[in-house]
């Protein structure tokens, strides 16, 4: 019969898990739902069957510790500890650090923030310059002696609102990059602007001379010249009303100069004659005329009248009005040429002209010839020499035309290619230029000698280069050339040794054989020389 136990309603049954210290439960894999409890930890793990050692059964708070890391032994992850060193509430995990940091208690430490513990709130209490930190500040503002102040070197910003909607309010001195404005006190008088002193300082003070007077010579009013106005209202800029006033001599330093301090004052300030309920008579000196009575004699009857004086205070700004003639009109002032020079208008027996025309021409062979504009716009006319054949004919030369735009007494550079001497040879080039280093205008390269069969080679041209577009030939700027035209040579190549005929020289556009730009050939080798090149110019034509 087998042994049983029985265990009634009332039977007291007393359970014990599984036990043994911590590094013993660490090399146990407990069943799932089995307990094991650590005699030296005091921990409760439950298995899985799985997980060795199983999964602690609840995590423990391990008190307040000034420093949570020397809690080394004992501890699970998920067990936490407050660091009292810095109020701070720190969780046990895997990390490297080995805690993370849950929650901290803040205190207000000077009274900036203020924290109510009872009502749970947080309030901004009292904020002085010390609270703040410099980065806190921006590039506008800054930390000087413990107050906030605006930064001498670094304030940026777009724009200043008024306080007012009417008005922004400024000091009486300003400085504003290094200038001195300085705002009278009391405000402003009328018709007064902003000038510099004798010291270079902004100043608001009435208006001084400005304006502008045309003379033929140097000749103004002279200061100090005193004359009758019919009102008062308006004092001429660069007068002054003669009632006694004081003036600085800074500002008036000419008539300072004329009348001294006679009428009263100093070197520095002085006073301008006060003419006012005055008659005037002519004296030499009017300084040393004392006060006299008037009378007349016969039966003339006086009507006085009243009137202002003023005073000539300020110099005129004296500028000379002239003119320049010149863009194909030619001037003259007493029978000298005055062209592209500048004249006076009040000068007397100035003419005005065209030009009278003019044309230059050079046809000897030279590398330095040079011509001088006679006007503003010139035409000019350009060959190279011819092609010389000798059993064919040789070629002629184009021809370059067109307008040049340059002062007048302009150099204007030539050379004029020389003709040819020898059998079967090209042509020499002319060109023109300007200016040093030399820019080319225009070139005739001179005819090409073309050695082909009784046909002559349709491809070969005899042309030129001209330079319209602002660059010239040699690669520099070139404004001088407005307009133009090439005028191609004829080609050569004929054989004046055909059928006992002979064949003169292809044509140029000046002329025939033996002219500049023409080719040459001859009948049985015989031939004669070609010409040189040919410049010319033209104007007012």
């Amino acid at each position: 019969m087998a042994k049983k136990i029985e265990i009634l309603e009332n039977t007291l049954l007393k359970l014990i898990v599984r036990q043994g210290t911590n590094d013993d439960r660490a090399l146990v894999t407990l069943s799932e739902g089995e307990l094991g409890y650590t005699t030296d930890w005091h921990r409760l793990y439950v298995g899985d069957s799985q997980t060795q050692g199983g999964h602690v059964v609840g995590n423990l708070y391990k008190g307040a510790v000034t420093d949570h890391t020397t809690l080394t032994t004992e501890i699970e992850n998920g067990d936490y500890v407050f660091n009292t060193t810095n109020n701070t509430l720190f969780i046990k995990n895997s990390t490297a650090a080995g805690w993370l940091s849950a929650a901290r208690i803040l205190e207000a430490a000077d009274g900036t923030i203020t924290i109510d513990d009872s009502a749970g709130t947080i309030a901004v209490g009292t904020l002085s310059a010390g609270n703040f930190h410099a980065d806190a500040l921006g590039n506008s503002l800054e930390l000087v002696g413990g107050r906030i102040s605006l930064s001498a070197g670094q304030i940026k910003t777009d724009i200043i609102n008024a306080e007012s909607a009417t008005y922004l309010s400024l000091p009486e001195k300003l400085k504003i990059n290094a200038v001195d404005y300085d705002f009278p006190v009391g405000g402003l008088s009328n018709n007064t602007f902003l000038r510099t002193d004798n010291n270079g300082r902004l100043r608001w003070a009435v208006p001084l001379n400005t304006a502008s007077l045309y003379f033929n010579s140097s000749a103004a009013i002279p200061i100090g010249t005193v004359v009758a106005a019919a009102s008062g209202a308006t004092i001429p800029v660069g007068w002054l009303k003669c009632d006694g006033q004081l003036v600085a001599g800074a500002d008036y330093p000419d008539l300072s100069a004329a009348i001294g301090s006679q009428y009263g004052g100093g070197a520095v300030n002085f006073r301008v004659p006060d003419y006012t309920n005055a008659v005037h008579v002519g004296t030499d000196e009017p300084i040393q005329f004392t006060n006299s009575t008037l009378t007349s004699t016969g039966s003339a009857t006086y009507t006085t009248k009243g009137v202002v004086y003023v005073i000539k205070s300020l110099a005129d700004n004296i500028t000379t009005a002239n003119v320049t003639f010149g863009g194909g009109l030619t001037a003259q002032k007493a029978g000298v040429d005055f062209t592209d020079t500048a004249v006076s208008l009040f000068d007397s027996n100035v003419s005005v002209g065209l030009p009278i025309p003019g044309v230059f021409v050079d046809e000897v062979a030279k590398s330095n010839g040079s011509f001088t504009t006679k006007t503003t716009y010139t035409k000019f006319w350009l060959t190279g020499s011819g092609a010389k054949g000798k059993l064919r004919t040789g070629g002629a030369a184009a021809t370059v035309t067109g307008i040049l735009s340059a002062p007048i007494g302009t150099d204007i550079l030539y050379e004029i290619g020389a003709g040819s001497v020898n059998n079967n040879t090209d042509g020499s080039p002319s060109f023109i230029s300007i200016g040093s280093p030399a820019v080319e205008l225009a070139r005739s390269v001179g005819a090409i000698f073309q050695l082909t069969g009784v046909v002559p080679d349709v491809g070969i041209t005899n042309t030129g280069n001209l330079s319209t577009n602002g660059t010239g030939l040699a690669g520099g700027e070139s404004a001088y050339v407005l307009g133009g035209h090439i005028i191609k040579g004829g080609r050569g190549g004929w054989d004046t040794n055909q059928s006992g005929e002979d064949v003169g020289g292809t044509a140029s556009f000046w002329g025939s054989d033996n002219v500049a730009g023409a080719g040459a050939g001859g009948h049985n080798g015989d031939s004669v020389n070609t010409a040189d090149g040919l410049v010319k110019f033209e104007w007012g034509m």
